[in-house]
């Protein structure tokens, strides 16, 4: 089997991280800063396609 990077069912919700501040960003516009269980649930239900770490977030792209 060959792992297909660019399906989106292969990450995580949102809201399944726990505990981290996080901010979430689409195309290069901000969508949300803040604690996940803070987050809109709209926010909560996304998928995100990469993860990176800063100092302070943890940075989602969508």
């Amino acid at each position: 089997m060959v792992w297909d990077h660019t399906r989106k069912d292969m990450y995580l919700k949102i809201g399944d991280l726990k505990l981290l501040k996080i901010k979430v960003t689409e195309n290069g516009e901000a969508l949300y800063e803040g604690m996940v269980e803070d987050a809109p649930d709209e926010i909560k239900e996304k998928n995100y396609k990469s993860a990176t770490f800063d100092s302070e977030y943890v940075l989602l792209e969508l």
